[in-house]
């Protein structure tokens, strides 16, 4: 078995951080999550089992305020140094944002630690990116202390989300884990990153009357999130396993020398049905 490490970096990820922290704990063990903190004042939530603390490595540093674009690039540097040195101690450093849950695809029966373990991996891995939001006419609010899959059962298939958060070597991570410097992706058959940053319709409205998240440039960010559900709400989702097989290829397809390293977006078809085998799983 490979040992493997999976990082985050969070400010006010209250929201999300627990379940973060139970998703990949269950998959890798909680010794081996490190969270980044951008800010000395950002801490743990007092975990709800009565046990004196998540067992996790946490990681705090100094908040500066930057755009959101200069921030994203000193996180994502932050987050390839620490990566770079966990692999002293670790064959697989996975890394996403705290609203991005890895899963493996159930139809696969070994577990992900095993799955990984038992791959050839070429440098780094991107799992297939779904952004999942709601369908207004057929969803109601969000139960956060329920599982999202099943509450919400639809998704866009996403280049953004397709990202190479998996990595077996120091590389270098571009904004958000999105890409890897100099590096071009797989994605690989079975792994799925679910990104939950507009799951919840209420919270997407919270966010945008915030001050902080509004002076750092973010509101043009936070209106594409709120876009996600209407998107997904306006027209008819594809049958999801049928829409899968095809996607893979289109985001793989060659792009500009701009962005080699990135998949390239999915024009049409991309608001899927997630399969039922998946819901109950974050």
């Amino acid at each position: 078995m490979k040992r493997i490490a999976v990082l985050t970096s969070v400010r006010n990820g209250d929201r999300f951080i627990a379940r973060w922290i139970s998703h990949y704990g269950a998959l890798f063990g909680r010794k081996n999550l490190y969270i980044i903190f951008d800010g000395m004042d950002q801490k743990l939530p007092i975990p709800q089992s009565g046990a004196p603390d998540w067992g996790v490595n946490t990681l705090n540093f100094k908040h500066v305020q930057y755009s959101r674009l200069k921030g994203d690039k000193v996180r994502a540097a932050r987050a390839s140094d620490i990566a770079s040195n966990l692999f002293e101690s670790y064959d697989i450093v996975i890394g996403t944002d705290v609203d991005e849950f890895l899963v493996l695809d159930p139809h696969c029966t070994q577990g992900m630690h095993t799955y990984l373990s038992g791959l050839t991996i070429n440098n780094c891995l991107s799992p297939l990116g779904v952004d999942v939001g709601r369908q207004t006419a057929m969803e109601g609010p969000l139960d956060w202390d329920e599982p999202f899959l099943g509450q919400r059962r639809f998704g866009i298939l996403s280049d953004r989300y397709t990202k190479s958060c998996i990595i077996t070597q120091p590389m270098r991570w571009g904004s958000g884990f999105h890409r890897v410097k100099g590096q071009s992706f797989t994605i690989d058959q079975n792994l799925f990153l679910f990104h939950f940053g507009s799951v919840d319709t209420a919270e997407v409205s919270a966010r945008l009357e915030n001050k902080e998240r509004i002076s750092a440039g973010w509101t043009s960010h936070q209106r594409r999130r709120g876009a996600i559900s209407e998107q997904i709400s306006s027209v008819t989702a594809d049958e999801g396993d049928s829409r899968l097989a095809t996607a893979r290829a289109e985001l793989a397809r060659p792009r500009s020398i701009v962005a080699w390293n990135k998949p390239r977006p999915i024009k049409k078809g991309a608001v899927i049905t997630i399969p039922a085998r998946f819901h109950g799983l974050v």
